[in-house]
């Protein structure tokens, strides 16, 4: 009303004749409609404990104005059955998430389950090239996934425990007195004389470092059988334990935890991203521990990955927050925070990052302690049997740890299925 009295008279009836027009017209028009503030996109985000992505993904949500994330956490060993639970429901699947390297070898059998992330943006110039390959399918037309951290090897071990047994306890000693695993081996066994601890916390991490020293591939390139090297690994690691040098500590359970607590191992080979483990489950042994180079040649984990699964209805926005979790600087905060070795080579040479020393392993140079490994990794693209491969040997390593079956009768079984496997039995 204030503005049509200071139109004058003739111009306030012809607009309200034009109103009466637009209103008996078209009732839409003459009403003004005022848009509903745009919601905020929440990312459901899936890890597992000691992911060390906890942080960096809250503080991405409190700098992105329009993105909330709610973190679910979930053991590792129930992420992949609650993973094909929610992709088969269409029920409370997760936006974004995280997967170690055998995890996403399984699930590339899937591939209609994930959303090609080429068609978000082609970052493979900021990645190690074989852990960018392991990221895409066989023709490398299909990227699954994003390349979070790489698992290089060291060897974690308690100084109070070495130093009880006679051992060396320096980690540059320690590097020198056993540079092998025959070293190790007598050491194990002067350790157990002297203290009654065992030297490792179990068959599976002795038998993944061995066996990850080599090209990293379970089954032969043209027969489909298992690599000798395989069988090398299983003899070292069923070695260990018929020696007493093996606790029977599965790894990320409650009995590890305890186990690690009171001494009942006395070293670790640890990838990085075991450090925010330890810290976790093990926090009043913070100072006893220290990092030495592992026995062997140079060895590794092959990580995880972000993927985005297609019952993500905001992909652009998953991709984002993968996007900026997986950039060097971000990367390189994890690995500060948490242990977990950075995908992106450009940081290895960087003094922020061989300046990097952790309190909780002595202030060990864990930058350059790791990075002396993770510069002589070269894995092939591995066999899209590779994850049940793993998981068979995983088992029968369990077996006989246990108790439950001779060395031999467990691995002529682990054969067996893995020639089930191929047959597609």
């Amino acid at each position: 009303m204030i503005l049509l009295k200071h139109l004058g008279w003739r111009v306030a009836l012809a607009l309200s004749v034009l109103s009466l027009a637009l209103y008996s017209c078209s009732p839409d028009i003459s009403l003004i409609r005022v848009a509903p503030p745009k919601q905020r996109a929440v990312l459901s985000v899936w890890l597992w404990p000691g992911s060390g992505l906890e942080t960096m993904i809250k503080q991405y949500a409190e700098e992105q104005s329009g993105v909330d994330v709610d973190i679910v956490i979930s053991q590792y060993d129930d992420v992949l059955p609650g993973l094909m639970s929610s992709l088969a429901t269409r029920s409370k699947a997760p936006d974004l998430v995280l997967l170690d390297a055998s995890q996403l070898g399984e699930m590339k059998r899937y591939r209609e389950q994930f959303y090609n992330l080429y068609d978000f943006g082609d970052e493979r110039t900021r990645f190690l090239e074989w852990k960018w390959r392991l990221a895409e399918n066989r023709d490398g037309a299909f990227l699954f996934a994003l390349p979070a951290d790489i698992g290089p090897v060291a060897l974690a071990y308690r100084r109070d425990l070495f130093e009880a047994a006679g051992l060396p306890a320096e980690r540059d000693a320690v590097s020198e007195a056993f540079p092998d695993w025959d070293a190790l081996e007598s050491a194990g066994l002067q350790l157990k004389e002297k203290t009654g601890a065992a030297l490792f916390d179990n068959m599976n991490n002795v038998f993944q470092s061995y066996f990850n020293q080599f090209d990293g591939q379970y089954l032969g390139s043209r027969t489909g059988r298992l690599s000798p090297r395989v069988k090398e690994a299983w003899d070292r690691a069923v070695r260990f334990q018929q020696l007493g040098l093996i606790a029977g500590l599965p790894s990320q359970t409650t009995e590890w935890a305890d186990g690690a607590v009171n001494g009942r191992f006395a070293a670790v080979l640890a990838p990085s991203w075991l450090h925010g483990m330890l810290k976790k489950n093990a926090p009043a042994t913070r100072g006893l521990w220290d990092l030495a180079k592992a026995p062997g040649l140079p060895s590794g984990w092959k990580g995880s990955f972000l993927a985005i699964p297609k019952t993500s209805g905001q992909p652009r926005e998953a991709y984002a927050l993968a996007s900026w979790l997986t950039t060097p600087q971000r990367q390189l905060a994890t690995f500060r925070s948490n242990g977990n070795f950075p995908s992106t080579p450009t940081l290895y040479s960087t003094r922020d990052f061989l300046d990097v020393r952790d309190p909780f392993f002595n202030d060990a140079p864990t930058g350059q302690i790791y990075a002396y490994a993770a510069l002589r990794l070269n894995y092939a693209y591995g066999h899209s049997a590779d994850s049940s491969v793993e998981s068979l040997l995983r088992e029968g390593l369990r077996r006989v740890e246990k108790g439950e079956a001779r060395p031999e009768q467990a691995w002529r079984d682990v054969e067996k299925r893995i020639q089930q496997i191929d047959k597609g039995e």
